[in-house]
């Protein structure tokens, strides 16, 4: 029996599944593409764990260079110091007091508690700015016991210490006590010592506690051992120029704007004892101008200061008072309304008011100036009754008298 090579046809009938191939596949092709999406995740999952580690490593390799750098940046700066301090010591060695007491104040501005940098500008100090000492007479031939130096001994070794901590107050009480005590003893180096410590504690008031009034004091002593640095000599004009603005506040409000806007920009965070820094003191004191000029009605500078004013901040307030001097100042202009034209009439009967037009108006006459119409054969219709009379006396009264010819002519 041959076998045929065609495939049967499926049996057909009510309770026979007609496509059991189709859906074989399609249960085949899901599962195929939950693989894939399953592939697909862990893939996404690899990747992201990849990169979260990358950015990690980054970090902590960004990290770890940041301190290397500052590590390095803080070693040679160490360096950098030890070296200036060594050409300071060789300065004072040869002779070159005022390279050492720039070398020693520089020293100082960058790091405060470098070892004997104090003491070492004391002594150069002290060489540039001894003061004369009076020459003593020679000894009587009474002979006078040996004073004990040693209560002012151990008053100069504590004001070294207290300098080195830098304690500047306790410093100056104790070499004040030290010179009361005895007025000739190491006074070049006390007084190079009064220098530094008037100079530290003037320039600290300044800065840091907003003491003017005592640091410009601190300062101003210290000056007579010594000129003044440029840091400290700037410290001591700035709050200078600060009170000088403080003496006219609310008062003469311009004179306020012209010191405060010195120190607002050279120093804004300089402050006094009530705490107000310079910037805004300068900020305020424009404000009180502009208020000034508005009662003034000096509109424009009252809006310039406004103005001003805002720049450095936003302010409903300020901003109200600009807009209303920015208002006074440049005042909308009125339009003026467009005036009519006056209609033309005509003084001729039955003549039509012609209107003007945009492209050609007619003037505003009281007199018609159109043309005449042209002649016609017909003559128009009278179009206006006739003028009676002029004269409108009555005719006089006869009389009997007749009246007087002349005689005839001669035959």
């Amino acid at each position: 029996m041959e076998r045929s090579d065609q495939t049967p046809e499926p049996m057909k009938g009510p309770g026979v599944d007609q496509k059991p191939a189709e859906r074989r596949g399609g249960k085949a092709n899901k599962r195929s593409r939950r693989r894939w999406w399953k592939s697909a995740a862990l893939i996404l999952l690899i990747a992201l764990l990849l990169l979260i580690a990358t950015a990690a490593g980054a970090l902590a390799g960004y990290r770890s260079g940041a301190q290397t750098r500052q590590a390095i940046a803080t070693e040679l700066a160490s360096l950098s110091l030890k070296e200036q301090y060594d050409l300071a010591v060789e300065d004072m060695e040869s002779g070159r007091f005022e390279m050492a007491r720039q070398r020693l104040e520089y020293i100082l501005t960058i790091d405060p508690d470098y070892p004997d940098v104090a003491d070492r500008l004391a002594q150069a100090m002290a060489v540039l700015y001894a003061t004369a000492t009076p020459t003593q007479p020679a000894p009587t031939t009474t002979p006078t016991p040996t004073r004990d130096l040693r209560p002012v001994q151990e008053l100069f070794a504590q004001a070294k210490t207290l300098l080195s901590d830098q304690k500047w107050s306790e410093a100056i009480d104790t070499l004040l006590s030290l010179r009361q005590a005895d007025a000739n003893y190491e006074t070049a180096r006390v007084d190079g010592m009064l220098y530094l410590s008037l100079r530290q504690r003037g320039v600290d008031k300044i800065w840091r506690q907003g003491n003017l009034e005592g640091g410009i004091y601190d300062l101003t002593l210290a000056a007579r051992f010594g000129p003044l640095d440029v840091q400290a000599n700037s410290a001591r004009e700035l709050a200078r120029l600060y009170l000088f603005g403080s003496s006219f506040w609310e008062i003469y409000p311009e004179q306020a704007v012209y010191y405060f806007s010195q120190v607002a920009a050279a120093a804004p965070g300089l402050r006094d004892a009530s705490g107000w820094t310079a910037a805004a003191r300068y900020r305020a004191a424009l404000v009180q101008y502009g208020d000034y000029m508005m009662g003034l009605k000096d509109w424009c500078k009252a809006q310039v200061q406004y103005e001003l004013a805002l720049s450095m901040g936003a302010d409903a307030t300020v901003q109200q008072k600009r807009d209303q001097a920015a208002l006074l100042c440049s005042p909308p202009t009125k339009t003026p309304k467009p005036t009519e034209p006056l209609t033309p009439t005509s003084t001729e009967p039955g003549a039509t008011p012609i209107p003007p037009t945009a492209t050609n108006p007619l003037p505003p006459t009281a007199t018609n100036t159109l043309p005449p119409p042209p002649p016609t054969d017909t003559p128009p219709p009278p179009t206006a009754t006739p003028l009676p009379p002029t004269n409108t006396l009555p005719p006089p009264p006869p009389t009997d008298t007749p009246p007087v010819y002349p005689p005839p002519a001669p035959g």
